[in-house]
C-alpha cells in the first residue's frame, strides 16, 4: 500500500455465507473519483459492503486508511457509506434523524462530528426539518442521507448508485457534490451509466465475471466503447 492509497485489497473473496460472489481480487484506491461498473447481480454492492466492513470478506485482506477492515469498527468514523436502502428512520422527522445520528457518531472512537446545524445549512435542509422522512421525495431523502454520511467528514466515501431515481436538478447537485468530494477525498461509486461514469471519474473498476478490470485515464484512453467492450466480454 503506497502512501497515497486510501484502500488496498489483496486476494479478497467477497460473498455471503458459503456463497462466493466475487474474487479473489486485488485493488488499490486513491483520492479522486473511482466509478464501479458491472452487470446486474455482478457483485458491485457486495464488494462495496465488504470494503466498508459491513460484511466480512470470505478470505483475503482489506486495509482502509491504514487499518485492517474486519467488522468495520476500526474505520467507522472515516468511511461514509450510502447504500440502496436509506439509513434513515421513516417514522422520524429529518431533525430527529440527524440528532439520532449525531448521538451515534459521537460514540465512534476518534470521531470528529460535524454539528447537525452545519449540515442543515450545507445540504439545504432547513425547510425539511419538521417533516417525517416517509413524506420526502427520493431526492429530498437522499439529501438527508448524504448529510448523515457527511457527519463524520469521512475520508473514504462509498456510494451505491447514488443518482438512480433522481430528477435532473437533484442529480446535477449530487454529481457536483461527488466532484467536490473527489478533489480531496477518495470516492467510490457504482453506476449503470457509462457516460455518467466518464463524466465524473478518471479511474474505473469493471466487474467481469468474478474478476475486476481496472482502467485509468492517467495511463490510457478510456472511452464508452472501451468500457462496454469489457462489460460485454463476460455477457
Amino acid at each position: 500500500m503506497s502512501a497515497t492509497d486510501t484502500a488496498n485489497v489483496s486476494g479478497i473473496v467477497a460473498g455471503y455465507g458459503d456463497t462466493e460472489v466475487l474474487g479473489p481480487v486485488d485493488l488499490s484506491l486513491r483520492p479522486g473519483v473511482t466509478a464501479l461498473l458491472g452487470r446486474n447481480g455482478s457483485g458491485k454492492t457486495t464488494l462495496m459492503r465488504t470494503l466498508c466492513g459491513i460484511i466480512p470478506a470470505l478470505s483475503g485482506t482489506c486495509t482502509v486508511l491504514g487499518s485492517t477492515v474486519a467488522d468495520g469498527a476500526a474505520v467507522r468514523s472515516s468511511v461514509g457509506y450510502l447504500g440502496h436502502e436509506s439509513a434513515l428512520a421513516s417514522a422520524l422527522t429529518v431533525e430527529e434523524n440527524l440528532r439520532f445520528w449525531e448521538n451515534i457518531t459521537s460514540t465512534y472512537p476518534d470521531a470528529t462530528v460535524v454539528p447537525a446545524e452545519e449540515l442543515v445549512e450545507r445540504f439545504d435542509l432547513a425547510d425539511l426539518l419538521d417533516k417525517k422522512v416517509s413524506s420526502l421525495s427520493r431526492g429530498q431523502r437522499q439529501r438527508v442521507d448524504l448529510a448523515r454520511l457527511a457527519m463524520t467528514d469521512p475520508e473514504f466515501i462509498v456510494l451505491d448508485e447514488p443518482l438512480t431515481g433522481l430528477d435532473p436538478v437533484y442529480a446535477a447537485q449530487t454529481r457536483a457534490l461527488l466532484s467536490e468530494w473527489g478533489e480531496t477525498r477518495t470516492v467510490l461509486y457504482s453506476t449503470h451509466s457509462v457516460p455518467e461514469a466518464l463524466e465524473l471519474a478518471r479511474h474505473f473498476l469493471i466487474v467481469q465475471g468474478r474478476d475486476l478490470i481496472e482502467l485509468d485515464c492517467d495511463h490510457e484512453a478510456v472511452t464508452e466503447t472501451t468500457i462496454l467492450d469489457v462489460l460485454e466480454a463476460h455477457a
